[in-house]
């Protein structure tokens, strides 16, 4: 067994939804880099795609995703379709739900042919409150299945995908083929320690996982008077398997409960944190999803949280055992 299939056996190939870096869809790239993910034992892929961006850059973009989509399909490799960029808040999600749903109605009269292994999420992480998102939902999910009445649609809580917001939303009827997902990265002081983009509160790096009390850093000066420095006295109770597979548990009887299809897609933790602490995290949450029989995309391939290089990692170090 190869060390990306101890891990997970799915993954987000991400770049196309990074609009701020100006990324070009081109299909037969995205094809190239999706063969060599398959080589590595990985057997369903998430594609974020800022979709705004791409239908207003590039003319050619629905051409490069239909003749990328009749590749997966002909390869019988599931994918999942993420919209990325909908902008949508709680200020302006009256003007960008129209937004929303005339970009997928674009996307998906475009690939006109029937799909079996083509699944689509709405929106990535909204940020509305959770009756507005619920109103959202009930007037894009009719068109959309007008378009495509048996495609798997996935959608996501407010606040980030939250599992908490996810446990207390109430199912949606009438649609069919409807997929929930929540995105797991607890403890967060762990799986975000020194991303700039999580604020002081992370800025303390060298945390292990498990937690290890010989093996803790001490505090940083910044994050004094945050969230981490709570989240870093309190990580002894959370940096351990026990306490992922306790939130787990709890979204999974919440799917049981309301008898419907639950998906984690996206988990994963900074490469700020040591490899073997990487490996053991992924290990620990992989196993959880699989014993709860939720299915787990690993965020990502490449990139900040980039699993491609824990790969090569692993390998060199057994090679040096």
């Amino acid at each position: 067994m190869t060390q990306s299939q101890t891990i997970a056996d799915k993954v987000n190939l991400s770049g196309m939804e990074r609009s701020w870096d100006s990324p070009r869809f081109k299909s037969a790239e995205l094809i190239r880099e999706i063969k060599n993910i398959q080589k590595r034992g990985y057997k369903q892929i998430r594609l974020p795609v800022a979709l705004s961006y791409h239908l207003h850059s590039n003319p050619r973009f629905l051409s490069e995703l239909e003749s990328l989509i009749q590749f997966t399909e002909k390869e019988k490799l599931q994918i999942i379709l993420c919209n990325f960029d909908s902008e949508l808040n709680r200020n302006n999600w009256q003007s960008h739900r129209s937004v929303i749903k005339s970009n997928w109605l674009s996307v998906l009269k475009k690939i006109s042919f029937d799909t079996k292994y083509l699944a689509i999420e709405l929106v990535n992480e909204p940020l509305v409150n959770p009756d507005t998102w619920e109103n959202i939902l009930m007037e894009l999910l009719p068109e959309i299945r007008e378009v495509k009445p048996d495609i798997p649609i996935i959608i996501g809580a407010t606040n980030y995908n939250s599992l908490y917001e996810l446990s207390r939303m109430r199912p949606l009827t009438g649609f069919g083929n409807i997929i929930y997902t929540f995105h797991f990265y607890e403890p967060f002081i762990f799986t975000h320690q020194g991303t700039q983009w999580t604020g002081n509160q992370n800025a303390t790096k060298g945390i292990p996982y498990p937690f290890e009390e010989g093996k803790m850093p001490s505090l940083n000066p910044k994050a004094k008077g945050t969230a981490g420095e709570i989240n870093l006295r309190d990580y002894y109770q959370t940096g351990n398997m026990l306490a992922v597979e306790d939130k787990i548990r709890q979204i999974s009887d919440w799917a049981l409960r309301n008898q419907v299809a639950l998906w984690c897609t996206e988990y994963g933790v900074s490469k700020n944190a040591d490899p073997e602490s990487r490996k053991r995290y992924l290990e620990d949450v992989s196993a959880t999803l699989d014993k709860y029989r939720i299915p787990g995309f690993i965020w990502e391939w490449e990139g900040n949280f980039g699993i491609k290089s824990l790969i090569h990692h692993s390998k060199s170090t057994e090679s040096n055992k």
